[in-house]
């Protein structure tokens, strides 16, 4: 009993010791806990850890940052709002210090309920749909490269996604006492008229269980080139392919749904075909009347026969363009040729003239089949010292002409201008129109071009020549031709910088006339010399003696203006001799079947004779 005592009482002992131990370290906490109390607390924006807005002792805060002596509840930086982030498109809940600008964050001192960018729509793209919030909807439409559209007023995501494809086609169904009616048309169509949308469905589809079914009919749609079936409500089905007027799939779906597709038939327009309308406008076709194994549309022929006396003798494909003649055709074009451009378009030929006059012409590209009008650049050739200018394709159409068959053009001296070729030496040719402009010739002073001062006459004025006939009265009473230069001539001409005695002495040489008989009143003009005017007359436009473009001949012809038998005897003044003279009117005339050219040949009391080609032919 005693034992039981002394362990009892030890027992005792021993927890008063634990007890004792327990008080003291409770003791211990409570003063350390004393201590830490008494110690000032900031809210770091940042600690030197690197954690944001705690409450922590001033030797913890990271003082490259803001903090205050306070909670950080109490603080602008600290609490808590919405960061609604620009790049990402994201709405977070968010302290200040955390919606960082640099990487697109915008603090709003919010809830995010709150903020307007966060708020949940409906973002239309194009033909897709996502139920977003605006702020995201703005960074979708940044990535897809579109205008977002955003719709506050749907609030959920199915009655979103329904308008996803507005343009898309399908069966529009309303169920009504008559039975189910149906139209084919857009999704947004149906959506507005409060129907139930089908994408990809025709209104003859049995599945749909509509009062619309398969007809044999056809029909023609505006915009639109194909023939289409029509069903028993007169909506639009599939093309027609007669081979599938009983064929239900096609009746259902439209192409690419179910495996259906259009047959293209002979893939060149199916120009009236009894079977396929899948017309093609490119290829020459569209739809129009016509008897086809079902209903009364048929693709219908958009080309230009070949009967047609402006198609050239081809038959012209729709849109094919094409020149009245060819370019080089106008290389020697008469008074009242004209270019034009012509087109097929619809069946019927169009035509567009380039330009009255010639300074526009037709050209055709052999290369790519397509033609236009272009400028015709002929009005500085005259101009050109060098063969190499006069060529030049890039800047002008010229060309460089010379031979017996053509003059050559004359300074004020009556010395002939020379061109120099691609070696550096002068020769003996000219630089004209490569394409034959036209003019008014009925109206010789009209402006060219309706710019700048040239006018039908000035131009012809570059082939006008003075020849200079002198002569001498060796025996009294008769009176030669002189057949040596006139002295005066070559001391003009040698005052030209760069002529040589013997090209001055060349160049004043009487060429003009023959012969003279002074007893018969008679001389003969050199053919050879008045041809080769003619044709450069010609060559610079509607000037000289030709007929028009119908072939018919002006008023006048050359013989006419030429002839030996209007010079007459006149004597001269002073009484040493006398002179001949040929006068012809120096009027232009003209009709429509033909034209007239006009011209002086004279010579005068000094012994000059001229020749004057002044104006030309009319159409």
């Amino acid at each position: 009993m005693k034992k039981r005592d002394d362990f009892t009482k030890r027992k005792n002992i021993g927890m008063k010791y634990v007890l004792l131990l327990g008080a003291l370290l409770l003791a211990t906490v409570l003063l350390s806990n004393l201590v830490r109390g008494q110690e000032t607390l900031y809210c770091a924006e940042k600690t030197i850890s690197g954690v944001k807005c705690i409450n922590v002792p001033l030797d913890e805060v990271n003082t490259n940052f803001r903090y205050d002596r306070t909670s950080c509840e109490s603080t602008t930086y600290c609490s808590t709002g919405t960061c609604v982030n620009t790049a990402t498109g994201e709405c977070l809940p968010s302290s200040q210090s955390a919606c960082d600008p640099s990487q697109g964050g915008y603090f709003y001192d919010k809830s995010k309920d709150d903020v307007p960018q966060c708020q949940q729509g409906c973002c239309i793209l194009g033909d897709q749909t996502n139920f977003v919030e605006r702020n995201r909807c703005d960074t979708l439409g940044k990535d897809l490269g579109v205008t977002p559209a955003f719709r506050s007023d749907v609030k959920d995501e199915i009655t979103c996604l329904s308008l996803s494809s507005p343009d898309a086609k399908g069966a529009c169904t309303f169920d009504k006492e008559e039975g189910r009616t149906c139209n084919f048309g857009t999704r947004s169509e149906c959506q507005d008229a409060s129907g139930e949308f089908h994408e990809g469905f025709l209104c003859s589809a049995p599945e749909l269980g509509t009062i619309c079914a398969k007809t044999q009919r056809t029909t023609c749609v505006l915009g639109k080139n194909e023939v289409y079936f029509v069903d028993s409500c007169g909506n639009l089905a599939n093309v027609y392919d007669a081979n599938k007027v009983d064929d239900v799939a096609y009746w259902s779906y439209v192409p690419g749904v179910q495996g259906v597709e259009v047959n293209e038939g002979d893939n060149k327009g199916n120009i009236g075909s009894k079977i396929y309308g899948s017309c093609d406008y490119l290829s020459g076709s569209t739809c129009g009347s016509g008897d086809a194994k079902y209903g009364n549309y048929i693709c219908s022929d958009l080309r230009c026969p070949a009967s047609d006396p402006l198609s050239g003798g081809k038959l012209r494909q729709q849109g094919e363009e094409w020149c009245s003649e060819p370019l080089k055709n106008f290389e020697t074009a008469k008074p009242g040729d004209e270019s034009y451009l012509l087109s097929c378009f619809n069946g019927e030929i169009q035509y567009e003239l380039c330009d009255y006059s010639r300074n526009k012409l037709c050209l055709e590209d052999e290369e790519t089949g397509h033609a236009g009008c272009v400028v015709n650049r002929w009005l500085d050739c005259t101009e050109q010292t060098t063969t190499k200018d006069c060529l030049n394709s890039d800047e002008r159409d010229c060309k460089v002409v010379g031979g017996s068959s053509v003059a050559f053009l004359r300074t004020q001296y009556g010395t002939e201008k020379k061109l120099t070729d691609s070696t550096g030496e002068k020769i003996t040719a000219a630089c004209v129109p490569r394409y034959t402009p036209g003019f008014k010739f009925w109206d010789p002073e009209n402006t060219l071009l309706d710019t700048g001062e040239e006018t039908p006459m000035s131009i012809c004025e570059f082939s006008s020549v003075v020849c200079r006939v002198p002569y001498t009265q060796s025996v009294i009473g008769i009176t030669d031709w002189r057949v040596t230069p006139d002295d005066a001539c070559v001391q003009t001409c040698q005052s030209v910088e760069g002529w040589s005695d013997d090209e001055c002495y060349k160049a004043c040489t009487p060429v003009c006339l023959e012969q003279l008989d002074h007893k018969n009143s008679g001389a003969d003009i050199n053919k050879s010399w008045a041809e080769s005017y003619q044709n450069l007359c010609v060559s610079l436009g509607d000037c000289g003696v030709s007929s028009n473009y119908l072939g018919k001949s002006g008023y006048n012809a050359w013989n006419d203006l030429f002839s030996g038998e209007q010079i007459h005897w006149d004597t001269l003044p002073n009484g040493d001799g006398r002179t001949a003279v040929q006068k012809t009117s120096t009027t232009s005339s003209s009709s429509s079947t033909g034209g007239s050219s006009s011209s002086d040949s004279t010579t005068s009391g000094d012994g000059e004779a001229s020749i004057y080609d002044e104006q030309s032919n009319a159409n």
